[in-house]
């Protein structure tokens, strides 16, 4: 149950970023920010027991969903890579504890996974 709500919790922060970001033309560090801070400060009110975790998985997507909208034409793809960096932030919790740059490796890892499985699968007639 703890590993569907942190990935819930990394979509719809993905996504908001996306959104701040992308649709409200806000800028991606603003957006990440916004998101990050808003988390920081409801989470923990809402999940007092999982607050840190839930508070840290919010900002890895958050890093996600900085990407650009060359790269993830809209909600949906955002959802996606959203759910690909739940599942490596998750994978990844216990191996690498406190381990400096691990969020945005993270947030990175799933970015590029999925523009090359858009390279690979979508853009396969080009």
């Amino acid at each position: 149950m703890e590993d569907i709500i942190i990935l819930a919790i990394m979509i719809v922060a993905g996504i908001a970023t996306y959104t701040v970001s992308i649709v409200l033309k806000k800028g991606a560090v603003i957006a990440s920010a916004v998101v990050t801070l808003a988390s920081g400060m409801l989470i923990p009110y809402f999940f007092p027991t999982m607050g840190p975790l839930l508070t840290t998985a919010a900002a890895c997507a958050s890093y996600a969903g900085m990407i650009s909208v060359e790269n993830a034409l809209n909600l949906f793809e955002m959802a996606i890579i959203s759910l690909m960096t739940g599942i490596l932030f998750i994978a990844t919790n216990s191996a690498y504890p406190g381990i400096g740059g691990r969020l945005g490796t993270i947030a990175a890892i799933s970015c590029f996974a999925w523009l090359g499985f858009k390279k690979v699968f979508v853009g396969m007639d080009e």
